[in-house]
């Protein structure tokens, strides 16, 4: 009775979230007038009855977006963030778990403290380093801000913290260095809390508006959540565009799906994360 409880809630949570998705795709095949009618239907049907598909708000959603060029500012932002993000995290992660130095769990507590400033505080800060570099409307400028994470640092230090002391010491008997233990021993180790890093890292870029509505103004270094913003703020005052505001929501949600399809057992190995055996 207790499993069949918990599959029961769970099914139930899962229609919840799975709904509004599925009402967002249905309704990008749909007009708008169909879109309008008080009678919920996840199948696009007419006024008839009788089902439809039409793909016209696909494509409008392509060319109002100019989808080919934000996928493409979009993947190289979010690409190079993700890498550069876990390179660097990984190094200050190792350091704090692995290396002794003066002051380092009083740095460490002064490190995490910083993430309880609400991060619009430090969005006109950045915006004035951003301008006093010369890289406003750059994609530098999408990418510098946040190529360190506190959060990032805080969890690779403790997937670090785990590995047998034991191990590295034989490691440097052998004559390996700190950096060699880190690339051929650590990084390894931590590949599972490195890919779930990865995908939220890489998601979080991937969907921030805010900064680039700030730092970005031609059209030609548009990310998918600036044109999707433009694409939301059109159709807010005509309602005929509502269809192909939805189409381009389903066209930005399909990468993220699929990285998650293809990620997700990492995902759960690196909730599941836990000490080296020694």
């Amino acid at each position: 009775m207790k499993r069949f409880f918990a599959y029961f809630t769970l099914i139930l949570f899962s229609i919840a979230f799975i709904i509004p998705f599925l009402w967002m795709v249905s309704s990008s095949f749909k007009i708008p007038s169909d879109i309008m009618r008080t009678t919920f239907s996840l199948i696009p049907r007419n006024e008839a009855g009788n089902v439809y598909f039409t793909l016209d708000n696909y494509r409008y959603a392509i060319e109002y977006l100019d989808t080919q060029r934000l996928f493409i500012n979009t993947f190289i932002v979010a690409s190079l963030n993700t890498v550069i993000n876990l390179f660097l995290n990984s190094l200050a992660g190792y350091a704090f778990a692995k290396i002794e130095f003066k002051g380092k769990n009083r740095l460490f507590k002064i490190i995490l403290t910083s993430m309880m400033i609400p991060g619009a505080v430090m969005l006109v800060p950045n915006l004035l380093i951003i301008r006093f570099l010369g890289l406003i409307d750059t994609l530098a400028a999408l990418i510098l801000p946040f190529t360190m994470s506190v959060y990032n640092v805080f969890l690779m230090r403790q997937t670090f913290e785990s590995i047998s002391v034991e191990l590295e010491e034989a490691a440097m008997i052998e004559g390996a260095n700190r950096f060699v233990i880190f690339t051929k021993i650590a990084m390894p180790i931590a590949r599972p809390t490195l890919v779930v890093l990865a995908i939220t890292t890489f998601m979080w870029n991937y969907n921030n508006f805010m900064w680039p509505l700030m730092v970005i103004d031609s059209d030609s270094k548009r990310t998918l959540a600036l044109g999707l913003g433009n694409l939301i703020q059109a159709a807010s005052g005509n309602p005929e565009m509502y269809p192909a505001m939805i189409a381009g929501s389903v066209l930005m949600s399909i990468p993220l799906i699929i990285i998650f399809i293809f990620f997700q057992r990492f995902i759960i190995a690196g909730i599941n994360v836990g000490g080296v055996k020694e």
